[in-house]
């Protein structure tokens, strides 16, 4: 059977667990040699609950059937040596053996740096805007934003990286690849199929499980170059995430929170740690070193014309193509904070610049 079909088996396959089927695998020699077994040599060898499942998906028949109905819904697989694999997940230890794709799945091969941002589901509306916030920022880098598109944290960053103007975020899920959870972020996670990329180890109508989300996280922070914890408590998934990454050798970042609150001792134990605490998105770019996203030929920045007063040029000089604080500008235009804001407002109004996140501005691309 063709090679491409055998890894999509292995997919199929892979509730039994991805640290056993590794094993399974190394035993036996490899996939197409996995495929080839005996039966009677399957069933002496594995558990009865394994062989079965191997044995009851071992159909070429089965799983033409189920590439077809993955391409009637547009959900692609990717598996390491497949042109779209990341090469960064086959560095980490337990690498999924394949991954259900969809959207812009070629741009897991570009030279994007990815960062994961990830915090507590019952997130408070200060951590909500520090993700967003954060993500925002980070997006107008060369930087994709990483997360599992949970409720609170997550949603929040992935939502903001996605309102950028080419922003790109990706989610892996804890369930099948065609089942939105929680069904709180359903647009959310249209947006990402069509604009960024949804990923899942589990196949069509999977079902969430407690299980599946913490075994997800590996795929989050081997994704990216850091990780940024927003808000979280002491014993949470998010932590897991951090582990995860600092077993990988990911940076991990942690926004400060305070004394007392439930959400922010996981933060603050992170930095207890030895996360780096970070208080403004330019402290991960920095550390980072990113590389601003490079804007397409003709789209210039801020040029004067008939429409800009002496105030709005020189703001439009000052900010260039970076996303600046109110505070920042004030500090480089040197201008009361009352007059700055008034006119940042009006040229947002001619469509001059933008706000991706409050108080931070950008110019327009366009």
């Amino acid at each position: 059977m063709e090679y491409d079909l055998i890894r999509l088996w292995l997919g199929m396959i892979s509730d039994m667990g991805n640290a056993a089927l590794g094993r399974i695998l190394d035993y036996f020699g490899g996939p197409e040699e996995l495929w080839n077994v005996p039966e009677h040599v399957l069933r002496e060898t594995l558990t009865e609950k394994q062989s079965e499942r191997i044995l009851c998906t071992r159909d070429e028949k089965k799983i033409i059937v189920y590439k077809n109905r993955l391409k009637e819904r547009n959900i692609t697989y990717i598996y390491p040596g497949h042109p779209y694999f990341p090469e960064v997940l086959r560095e980490i230890p337990d690498c999924p053996f394949l991954l259900y794709a969809k959207g812009c799945v070629e741009t897991l091969k570009t030279d994007r740096t990815g960062i994961a941002i990830v915090g507590a589901r019952k997130a408070s509306a200060y951590g909500k805007e520090m993700a967003e916030q954060f993500a925002s920022v980070l997006a107008e880098y060369r930087t994709g934003i990483i997360s599992g598109l949970a409720a609170g944290i997550d949603g929040a960053a992935q939502r903001a990286a996605i309102n950028v103007e080419n922003g790109f975020t990706v989610a892996v899920l804890g369930c099948g690849i065609n089942i939105c959870y929680p069904k709180e972020n359903y647009n959310l996670f249209e947006r990402i199929g069509r604009q960024g990329v949804i990923l899942s180890e589990y196949g069509l109508d999977i079902e969430p499980a407690a299980w599946r989300f913490p075994l997800r996280n590996r795929i989050i922070s081997g994704l990216a170059k850091g990780v940024l914890v927003v808000e979280a408590q002491k014993k949470s998934g998010s932590l897991i995430t951090a582990d995860q990454a600092l077993e990988q050798g990911r940076e991990v970042y942690a926004v400060p929170g305070r004394i007392g609150d439930r959400n922010s001792e996981g933060c603050n134990h992170l930095i207890r740690q030895g996360a780096m605490l970070v208080t403004d998105p330019e402290d991960i770019v920095e550390d980072l070193k990113l590389e601003r996203r490079i804007l397409a030929a003709g789209k210039a920045e801020c040029r004067e014309n008939s429409r800009l007063t002496a105030l709005e040029q020189k703001i439009c000089v000052c900010m260039g193509r970076e996303v600046l604080h109110i505070e920042e500008i004030c500090a480089r235009v040197d201008q009361p904070p009352a007059r700055i804001l008034t006119a940042l407002f009006d040229m947002e109004r001619k469509g001059i610049i933008r706000q991706p996140v409050r108080y931070y501005f950008a110019v327009t691309q366009g």
